[in-house]
């Protein structure tokens, strides 16, 4: 079955560095996730960084869109993640249950780190703004 569906991700900022997470598959992303019937992008990348890491959006910026299709379990998926940085008022992260590692890093770090298929992209977002 072919499935599209759209999400949003939240890359928080705080004091010059960038949040990023570890999924269970040693992958690293920004946190994020589906957008709810109705809901707008913009509220869901809020929505899902406060449900992901306990921080607190603040001067959400639109960045980008990223775009990936790939094959999970009998389906066929198209993800589209409509992408928001925003800045944070604390660098404590309360890590949910599907990640397993969070971490503050610099724009020039992110290069060393291996990311999601939908997350790569971004990377190349933040070093050119």
């Amino acid at each position: 079955m072919k499935i599209q569906e759209l999400n949003a991700y939240a890359v928080p900022f705080f004091e010059g560095k960038v949040l990023v997470m570890k999924r269970k598959n040693d992958l690293w992303e920004f946190p994020g996730g589906g957008v709810d019937w109705g809901e707008e992008p913009e509220k869901a990348a809020i929505r899902e960084l406060w449900e992901e890491t306990g921080l607190r959006a603040k001067e959400t910026k639109f960045l980008g869109i990223t775009s990936a299709t790939y094959s999970k379990e009998d389906d066929e998926k198209h993800s589209i993640y409509l992408v928001y940085t925003c800045e944070v008022g604390s660098k404590d992260v309360q890590i949910g249950g599907e990640h397993t590692d969070a971490r503050w890093v610099t724009i020039h770090e992110l290069q060393y780190l291996k990311f999601c298929l939908n997350a790569e992209p971004i990377v190349k977002f933040l070093k050119s703004r």
